[in-house]
């Protein structure tokens, strides 16, 4: 299952109608605030709230919010960030008994409604302050429809913004929600049927409309529960990997991994060991650590020669593999199988056009895992220009004819369809972790019937719930070092 987001055009051409048909003054903004009320109790049982209230919708929702709030008996306060609030919501906000004190006080919830999706990426100087103590007080920040500071469309956070321990939005998912680690945990509620007009206003063809990208969450905090109605960013349903009664070690895809060098031998262990766990069919490893993996892993085939490894289903090359020599890489681009390139692979990609032509003749599916600093490279050396995460990466997979898969707390992951996976934390961020994932995806790339992209999303799912294991412990999360995310592959694919 996969979350739709929208554009914000796309939102208010949605509301548009919705907010001419109410029948009272500021119908939908109610029921916006209704609901951030609701999440507001529910996961923080505030005893104080600080409203952080802009001159829009936003701060509306957020002013109605407070008033529902102080209603049931919490101590709300407000402080309007450009000296001007919403009149009907101000009115509402100060009957209910909530409070604009001089100075800020002490809560144990803010709410921020100082700018909604019509916002840019950045706040203006002349809310540092406010910005400011939002990061030095020690209260939990809920977000009205995207953290202030955050580009809707794009997830950009610009130097001075909000970020949030959780964000709400209503009615259909905004980029920024898959985009912006910024949002925390990323909530939905579908007031007045706003995301059935959202739907309906699909474009039928693709090429109407903004290009189509799909959400999902893998890690979702432990013991979450949520009003009725209040729903989050769906994990991924992976599909499963047991052999059927036919299968053998052949037929379950049989990956290739060419990794390691002398001068990074672990990289090798590590590709080899996010495979083996990720799949019941034959891992072959080939390069300079062939003794070494096949003491760590005995079920694996190796050899030192590329072409003494015999068929495979799907190549990896790159993992440490050393970027003095383009041949090995051009070997096996030329297999007719797809082929996964990372870390060292893809540094010779950037540095050859030889390559890159070579990469964009293939008919089979090439997969490229930069982290940003890989896709910088890439980026330069193809000419694609500087514009937001999303459009970048979009632009490098149309101009190789490659699936782009952009690490990160939120990976983008373009082919013919654009994918982002919200990994829910960051622990993953540790040396030798893309290394796993090389072997992961590797592995799912093998599996008969790879074609359709989820079987990336699945990779990237897969490697974030191992590394949320592998961090935890009995006193609470811990750093989880790469080979320690290896071996919980298998319980993340279970999972």
């Amino acid at each position: 299952m996969y979350a739709l987001t929208y554009t914000v055009d796309q939102i208010r051409a949605a509301e548009a109608p919705l907010i001419e048909g109410t029948e009272r003054p500021d119908e939908l903004m109610q029921k916006a605030a209704h609901a951030v009320a609701e999440v507001a109790r529910s996961l923080y049982d505030p005893r104080e709230v600080l409203i952080l209230a802009g001159p829009g919708g936003n701060g509306g929702d957020a002013l109605y919010a407070g008033a529902e709030l102080a209603l049931a008996g919490i101590r709300v306060a407000a402080h309007l960030t450009a000296g001007k609030a919403h009149d009907r919501a101000l009115a509402a906000f100060t009957n209910a008994g909530g409070t604009l004190p001089d100075d800020l006080p002490e809560p144990d919830l803010i709410i921020d409604g100082i700018t909604g999706i019509g916002g840019s990426a950045g706040l203006r100087d002349n809310l540092r302050a406010v910005v400011g103590y939002t990061q030095r007080s020690q209260a939990r920040v809920l977000s009205v429809d995207v953290p202030s500071g955050v580009a809707a469309d794009t997830g950009e956070a610009g130097e001075l913004h909000v970020t949030a321990d959780a964000t709400l939005t209503f009615g259909g998912w905004r980029r920024a929600h898959a985009l912006a680690p910024e949002c925390g945990l990323q909530l939905l509620a579908d007031i007045s049927e706003l995301g059935a007009r959202l739907v309906e206003g699909l474009p039928v063809r693709a090429d109407d409309g903004p290009p189509s990208v799909l959400a999902n969450r893998a890690v979702l905090p432990a013991d979450l529960e949520l009003p009725e109605g209040i729903v989050t960013l769906p994990k991924v349903s992976a599909r499963s990997v047991e052999p059927s009664p036919t299968d053998d070690k052949y037929s379950g895809g049989v990956v290739g991994i060419r990794a390691g060098s002398g001068q990074y031998p672990g990289a090798a262990l590590l590709s080899v060991a996010g495979a083996v766990n990720a799949t019941p069919a034959m891992v072959r490893y080939v390069g300079p650590q062939a003794l070494e993996v096949v003491r760590r892993h005995p079920e694996v085939v190796v050899t030192e020669k590329l072409e003494d490894a015999g068929r495979v289903q799907a190549w990896v090359f790159g993992p440490g593999a050393g970027t003095e020599d383009t041949a090995e890489l051009e070997w096996i681009l030329r297999q007719d199988v797809p082929v996964l390139v990372d870390a060292d692979g893809l540094t010779l990609l950037a540095q050859s056009p030889d390559l890159r032509r070579l990469l964009r003749d293939r008919e089979k599916e090439t997969v490229l895992t930069p982290h940003d600093g890989e896709f910088a490279r890439l980026q330069e050396a193809v000419g694609v220009p500087h514009a937001d995460r999303l459009t970048e990466t979009m632009e490098l997979a149309r101009e190789l004819g490659a699936t782009i898969l952009r690490k990160g707390r939120s990976t983008i992951i373009v082919s013919r369809e654009a994918f982002v996976v919200d990994a829910g934390h960051s622990w993953a961020a540790t040396p030798g972790s893309g290394d796993v994932l090389s072997g992961i995806a590797g592995a799912r790339l093998a599996l008969p019937g790879s074609e359709a992209a989820q079987t990336r999303v699945e990779a990237v799912s897969v490697h974030a719930v191992a590394a949320k294991r592998a961090a935890q412990t009995p006193y609470g999360d811990a750093p989880a070092p790469a080979s320690r995310i290896a071996e919980f592959v298998r319980e993340a694919t279970a999972r």
